[in-house]
Parts: structure tokens; sequence; C-alpha cells
């Protein structure tokens, strides 16, 4: 009875518009009252409980980190580089704009911070080399996804938090698959520029390689310090998001000079708001997960699914596509943190390991960024871009099935996710 309450109460708060972080927390409070014999100081408690976690501070560091290379001066330095070492093959920009957000993902662990910032950049130089605009938009955003997935992420951290698995192992875990992706975009790049001959830039000259170097040494420094420093313990994920944005901000003040202490303050205040929504989001998960926990629901769960799927595949491929429809309605973190505690039993049953499945998890949402219709990376890109959200959208459907083929392969080769953190001893 509990478990009725709950679930459908949930979906009527959903249904009738009320934010995810007080559906949440009044569905869990109404069936308290009813059913569960939680004592009611357990509310406090499981709130407190919710962002007081260590792993939660990197949020705010990586979102302001972001923010800080943004304005600071450090993508603009990071988009040249990536245009002399790739700009002059076949596609030119459209590779650069990939390497750019990989270089770039080392750094934010966000999409959003990708698009937003990077995109400006990107789009603009590809216009002007003489892109379509649509395809400079598509690439675009498809790019940005690989933001959340090679580390660090912020999403990743929300995953870490609501289900208790290594954050340090998730980054780790991300690496492989998100170069995958990168290569699959750069390959369906190299096919568009030989059949609609986009056009390259000519091959740089060593002195403009020294100059680009010579400009990028910073910026590029910053993912070889988090990745080694995670590596070699001398500080955890979190700390290494403490250290981006001292980073950031030393070479945005004192290296490049174009951040200024008003623009530091604004981005302050931003990511006091951003990191808001997601810490209230997070605080009414935990409670909601406890009250899932004593009404039984994974349980329940767990024992339908066994009844009716034996196979590990068949699982992995029913997963993906609940996860890929739940992306398309929910912004990821609240997704993350309501789905986690449910899933995760059904995830032990079929012997797939919590790191892998974060990393399915963790790109599905990503995926779902570009779906209409709540696709909040769709959206950004649209707005800086300047083009109709539903031309983008459909524009975006041979690059969202480029990304779905990467969704594949690290479903099904679980080695993808799992070989590096166990090659460095993070994982069994």
């Amino acid at each position: 009875m509990s478990g009725i309450i709950l679930v459908v109460s949930l979906a009527v708060l959903f249904l009738i518009g009320v934010p995810v972080a007080f559906s949440m927390g009044l569905s869990s409070v109404l069936t308290m009252a009813v059913d569960t014999g939680v004592r009611w100081g357990t509310i406090v408690q499981q709130y407190i409980n919710g962002i007081s976690s260590f792993t939660v501070l990197a949020i705010p560091l990586f979102i302001l980190a972001g923010k800080v290379m943004n304005v600071g001066g450090i993508t603009d330095r990071l988009f040249g580089f990536a245009r002399t070492l790739v700009g002059w093959l076949p596609g030119g920009l459209g590779h650069v704009n990939v390497v750019a957000s990989v270089i770039f993902s080392g750094m934010s662990g966000s999409a959003v911070a990708d698009v937003g910032g990077l995109g400006i950049i990107e789009i603009k130089a590809m216009d002007d080399a003489g892109f379509d605009h649509d395809t400079s938009c598509c690439i675009t955003a498809a790019s940005s996804c690989i933001g959340p997935i090679i580390p660090p992420s912020i999403t990743m951290v929300v995953y870490a938090a609501v289900s208790g698995t290594s954050a340090g192992a998730l980054f780790m875990a991300g690496i492989v698959p998100g170069l995958c992706m990168a290569l699959l975009l750069m390959a369906m790049i190299l096919g568009f520029a030989i059949f609609r001959k986009y056009p390259r830039d000519p091959f740089p000259s060593l002195p403009k390689i020294g100059r680009a170097l010579v400009d990028g040494f910073f910026p590029l420094l910053a993912p070889v310090i988090i990745l080694l420093g995670i590596y070699t313990g001398v500080f955890t994920p979190t700390e290494s998001a403490a250290v981006v944005v001292a980073y950031s901000l030393f070479l945005g003040v004192a290296v490049y000079r174009a951040l200024t202490l008003r623009q530091f303050w604004q981005l302050v205040k931003e990511t006091v708001a951003e990191s808001a929504h997601i810490g209230i989001i997070l605080a009414a998960a935990t409670l909601f997960g406890t009250v899932i926990v004593k009404t039984m629901i994974p349980q329940k769960l767990l024992t339908i699914v066994s009844a009716s799927i034996h196979s590990k595949f068949v699982f992995l491929l029913v997963i993906n596509v609940f996860l890929l429809i739940v992306g398309m309605f929910m912004e990821s973190a609240a997704a993350i943190t309501i789905l986690t505690p449910i899933m995760m039993p059904m995830v032990m049953a079929f012997h797939i390991n919590p790191v892998h499945f974060g990393i399915i998890l963790t790109l599905n949402m990503v995926l779902g960024g570009l779906t209409p219709p709540f696709g909040i990376i769709n959206f950004v890109c649209a707005r800086v871009g300047r083009i109709p959200f539903g031309r983008l959208c459909k524009r975006m459907m041979p690059w969202f099935g480029c990304l779905l083929l990467s969704l594949l392969l690290v479903t099904f080769i679980p080695a993808l996710s799992l070989w590096l953190p166990r090659a460095i001893g993070l994982i069994a």
C-alpha cells in the first residue's frame, strides 16, 4: 500500500508541474504519514545527510571552475591549440570542435558548460570557415556530451554520492568511453567532410605549432594535474575540484589577466544558484531513498524483473531504453537520485559492476539532454547558435545515432569502462 502511495503521489505531483525536489519530499512525507512507521525526526536528519557528504562538495566547485575557464580566457586558448592540432584534417574545425571538448571536459565536467562556453567560439569559427550553420550547431551539441563522461564529471559525482560507489573509480572508468565517443564523432565528421567537401586549415608551420603549444600549455596542465593527483592519491576527486578552481583562478587573474573581481563575484553568485538547485534535489532524494527502502519497492521490482527477464543482455537493453526515455523528461541529477536506489538491487542481482552501471547511467542521461521535449543541451545550443530548437533536434538525428552507438559499445563491452580502474587498482 505504501509503495503505491509513494509512486502515485510522485507521478501526480510531476504531472501538475511541482518541481522535482518538492515532489520527492512531499510524496515521501505523505507516504511516511500513512504507512511506513519512519520517525518524523528522520525527515530533517535525511535532508541534512543528503547534502553533508564530502563528495557532494565537488559539485559547486566544478561548476565554478567551468565558469571561471569560460570567462578567464582559458577556453579561447584551448580552442586555438585544438585548431592547430587537428584543424588540417578533412573536416577541419569539426575535428577541432571535438578535440576542444575532450580537453575542456578534463576540467569542467559539464556538457552545459561546454556548449555554453566553447560553443560560442566553435559555432562562429565553423560558420566563418564555410560550414553550414546547422552542422556547426549539431557538432557542437554532440561533442559537448563528452563533458560528463571524461573526468571530472558532475553527473558521476551525483551518482557516487547516491550509490556509495567510488568517485575516483568512476572518473577513471569514463576516460576510455569518452575517447571512444570522440573517435566515433570524428569518424562521422570525416565522412561528412569528404561527402560535402567541408573546408580545412592548411597544415601548420613549426613556428605556429610552437606558439599554440605555448598558449595552450598552462590550460592543458589542468586535466593532467587532476588525473595524476587522483591516480597517485595526492588528493581525492572532491579535492581535485578545489585544485581546478584555484588553478583556473590563477590563470584567469594572474597569467591572462582576463578575470576581474567583479566578474568573479558574479560567477560565484551564479554557482551558488545552480548548486542550490542540485543540493535541494539531493537532500530530497536522500529522504526519498529512505522511504523507498522502507516500502520494499526495489525488492518487489527485483522479483518482477527476475521472473520476466533471465538474460543479462536483455536486462541491459531494457534498462537502456528505459533510461533514455527518462532522460528525455527529467534533469540528470533528479533522475539519478530517484532511480539509483531503486535500480541498484537489480543491477547487483545481474552481477553488473556498479562502476560500469554508473557509466551507462551517465551516458544515458547525457543523451537525454539531446532529445525533446526537455533536452537541456539542445536548448543551450539553440540559444547560443541562434537556431530554432525544433530544427536543431531534427538535424541532430544522425549525430544522436553516432552517440547511441557509443552507448551500445559501452553497455555490452564492460572492459571499455572497467579496464582502466582495474589496471590501476581502484576496483577489484
